[in-house]
């Protein structure tokens, strides 16, 4: 497999936008079959964008909005990147659901999975997901979901970011594009996905306790007690009920038990405190067993983080023998993106002038990332969704 990319800082004039991306690509290199990933920054027109890119380009393509992009060249805000992947041993489906608007809903996600994936021809290898901010809607579920229907076949993506409002995140297709909607690609082929997430802490409270009282994203009790009475301990509590913006700076680590009797650790960001019941409500679900405790992050962690991550994958890369990588995907937490400050160049910084040639990256900082993550006792991977990680995948 190949891949080309193009760039544009172009976020107003989409008729502008669009044709330098198309002078950015030589159609003449493509193989058999070809698939466009695109990211944009919120402020873009996306109706006008998806209709514009089908207009000029002939091929399928899917993507999300979010409140900053990475490339190959690093980090930029408002703007549009495109990468065109092409192979003639790889098959690519796209795919969008119907509206997500109820929990009943994302048995929607199931059901364009499998359209996706009768399409193709060879065994599926690969899915990627993304999805708008959905109100009452827990995105585990849709993990856990693909999950099974596909016998575990690994899922990366996320959630779609806008900035900080959470009424102006996108997905879309050559379909069109929509806050409503999830789009999926389903890979087949000769494809060789490898995945590492970084979380980025590095100090604790040393006071890990143990979920006593749970259900799906909210948390009651620790060790017996309100859950509040941790956060009081740490010093860190407020009289605000939407904290999201607050405890960036602090998340959770949940370490949760797998139904083989493995173990992950997932990072849960903290969204909701209800003072009259005193329990909290996260970004993810913490399951009862669960041990939980208060993490740091810093800036200073977050672009090591993502050097350790290009250290791990380039390794990997170059230590794999009979296939050739072309592509790095990389998502990361805008929870990171407000974390760096001024610095917002700190992640795409980290793999400037590191990589290979032919490797081009395609990033976008969401509000939750789907990737599989390593169990601690048996080194299988588990599809999970987490918070305030950077992941990467490579193909």
């Amino acid at each position: 497999m190949r891949s080309f990319q193009a760039f544009t800082k172009e976020v107003d004039d989409i008729k502008k936008a669009v044709s330098e991306l198309d002078a950015g690509i030589d159609r003449s290199l493509f193989q058999k079959n070809t698939c466009g990933v695109v990211f944009c920054g919120f402020e873009a027109d996306k109706d006008e964008l998806c209709r514009t890119l089908r207009e000029t380009f002939d091929f399928p393509f899917f993507g999300c909005t979010g409140i900053g992009i990475l490339s190959t060249e690093g980090y930029s805000q408002s703007s549009i990147s495109l990468l065109v992947m092409t192979a003639d041993d790889v098959e690519f489906s796209i795919g969008m659901t119907e509206e997500i608007q109820t929990p009943e809903d994302v048995q929607g996600f199931a059901d364009t999975y499998r359209d996706c994936r009768r399409r193709l021809v060879g065994k599926d290898k690969l899915i990627f997901t993304y999805v708008p901010w959905l109100t009452d809607i827990v995105f585990d579920e849709i993990v856990r979901l693909l999950d099974r229907e596909s016998g575990h076949v690994p899922i990366y993506g996320g959630i779609a970011s806008d900035g900080w409002s959470f009424e102006d995140s996108y997905t879309f297709t050559h379909e069109g594009a929509s806050q409503s909607k999830g789009v999926l690609m389903v890979m087949s082929g000769n494809v060789n996905p490898i995945f590492t997430i970084e979380q980025s802490t590095t100090l604790t409270t040393n006071l890990h306790k143990i979920v006593t009282k749970a259900e799906g994203t909210v948390v009651y009790e620790l060790d017996g007690k309100p859950v509040t009475d941790f956060i009081k301990e740490m010093g860190l509590i407020t009289d605000k009920t939407f904290v999201i913006l607050d405890y960036l700076g602090t998340p959770f680590l949940a370490t949760q038990k797998t139904e083989d009797g493995d173990e992950i650790d997932t990072l849960r960001c903290l969204g909701v405190i209800d003072h009259e019941n005193k329990s909290c409500g996260y970004i993810g679900i913490v399951e009862e067993g669960s041990e939980l405790n208060m993490v740091l992050i810093s800036k200073e962690d977050i672009e090591k983080s993502v050097r350790v991550a290009f250290d791990a994958i380039l390794e990997k890369i170059e230590n794999t023998e009979d296939y050739s990588y072309s592509t790095i995907f990389c998502s990361s937490c805008a929870a990171r993106y407000c974390l760096m400050v001024a610095d917002k160049n700190a992640e795409g910084r980290a793999y400037a002038g590191r990589l290979p040639e032919q490797i081009k990256v395609q990033g976008v900082y969401i509000y939750g990332e789907f990737c599989p993550a390593r169990g601690k006792n048996y080194g299988k991977l588990y599809n999970v969704l987490s918070n305030e990680t950077f992941t990467i995948l490579a193909l």
